[in-house]
């Protein structure tokens, strides 16, 4: 594919992902990856792309059209970010709006990106930082009150770079490859990727962010102790389930996914991971299909606005407000009553999510804490020191966004008063 398709295709996708499609499997299909850093590199530096552009328009970048706001914005990413010659970008542009049947805006491409490369330079430089670092400005300035302007800078500058190829091996790693620094069994290229991706295809590997692999560790370790089944209620795409299941070796379990498509690649992750006794089911995790009172430990990863992870998904950053916030937190905290009903005497819920933010996190779990009357399990002490994990509440515990994992948030709760909570 020439430069000239490249640009053209990246753009028709960045109209798709405008009008609402997400980046990630729309890319699964487009070899190669130029298009890819194309894509998802306007998508992490919008802010500053936009602030760039918009300096130089006579009318406001919403007016155009979005083919030809897709090209501008290509433009200005390849020569201000990805170091392209600006000439090179400027033509390539021109070009670009030509093949997606906007030739007409071909002077205004060329005429606006000589001015606007330059700009978007300085800003990279000496803007803002929701507009250096191009993270909506709410969420940068909520970042900064909440873990302070160190932390949250680090955790913006990670959202910035691409997300590495990190996995497991069922059966041990092979050497050669790159051992995370704090999540035992987490392994990347070291060069070349086909070692990885051949195991992944051949089912002997799983791809999983580091910080999701060490979700599933703590929950192996809190569920250690106890007998019995255990659940994970939201387990799709089945990362976890599949190292959960690996981890507790020969002990039964149940991964439950609302729907039936990702409820089958569950079952395929799980058929990978050895021979654990887990079974796939689609249902629910509102209405789980089992006993009250039963269950010795359950995993919740629940639903969130995914705020941990921008640099995997950096589109969401554009359409998250925080209005939205309510709306995840009602869902959540139906999910964690169901979790706690299940909950045998002793046992142990771990809920997860992948988002940063309090009315997803601490908020609920406390909300669900007082009305089941569960009391929270101190994680501080079984978090890697080198993650870097920042207190959450009274209890659990925040992974940021780093070189090498996602963000999460963790809470573990436990029942300890022999009865069955309200939920049950």
């Amino acid at each position: 594919m020439s430069g000239s398709a490249d640009r053209a295709l990246a753009a028709r996708l960045l109209v798709r992902v405008e009008g609402g499609d997400f980046a990630a499997p729309l890319l699964e299909r487009v070899p190669g990856g130029a298009v890819r850093t194309r894509v998802l590199g306007v998508l992490r530096w919008r802010a500053l792309l936009d602030e760039a552009l918009g300096r130089h328009l006579r009318r406001p970048l919403d007016r155009l059209d979005p083919e030809v706001r897709a090209v501008l914005r290509i433009g200005v990413l390849e020569a201000a970010v990805v170091g392209v010659p600006a000439p090179v970008a400027v033509d390539g542009a021109v070009h670009a709006v030509r093949a997606v049947g906007k030739g007409s805006a071909s002077g205004l491409v060329n005429a606006v990106l000589r001015r606007a490369v330059r700009t978007a330079e300085g800003l990279r430089r000496d803007g803002p930082p929701w507009v250096r670092l191009s993270h909506p400005r709410w969420l940068v300035e909520r970042w900064i009150r909440a873990f302070g302007e160190g932390r949250a800078l680090g955790a913006l500058e990670a959202d910035q770079e691409p997300a590495g190829l990190w996995a497991w091996f069922a059966d041990g790693a092979p050497s050669g490859l790159r051992r995370h620094p704090w999540v035992a069994g987490a392994v990347a290229p070291d060069g070349d990727p086909g070692t990885v991706l051949e195991a992944v295809r051949a089912g002997r590997a799983f791809v999983q962010d580091p910080a999701s692999q060490l979700v599933a560790h703590l929950a192996a370790d809190l569920a250690a102790d106890g007998a019995g089944p255990v659940a994970d209620l939201c387990a799709a795409p089945g990362g976890k389930s599949a190292l959960l299941a690996r981890r507790l070796s020969g002990r039964r379990g149940v991964a439950l996914d609302l729907h039936v498509s990702r409820t089958r690649f569950v079952r395929r992750r799980l058929a990978g991971a050895g021979d654990a006794p887990w079974l796939g089911v689609a249902a629910d995790g509102r209405r789980p299909p089992l006993a009250p009172g039963s269950v010795p430990f359950v995993l919740l990863d629940a639903p969130c606005s995914g705020t941990g992870t921008l640099r995997r998904h950096p589109e969401i950053r554009w359409r998250l407000s925080p209005d939205d916030l309510p709306g995840f937190a009602r869902l959540q905290r139906e999910l964690l009553r169901s979790a706690a009903g299940l909950l045998a005497p002793g046992g142990t819920v771990l809920y997860t999510t992948c988002s940063l933010e309090p009315e997803e996190n601490e908020d609920v779990v406390e909300a669900v804490a007082r009305e089941e009357g569960l009391e929270p399990v101190a994680l501080d002490g079984m978090v890697p020191e080198g993650a870097g994990a920042v207190r959450a509440g009274t209890a659990g515990v925040r992974l940021l966004p780093g070189p090498d994992n996602d963000g999460f948030t963790l809470h573990a709760l436990r029942r300890t008063d022999g009865s069955p909570g309200a939920g049950s």
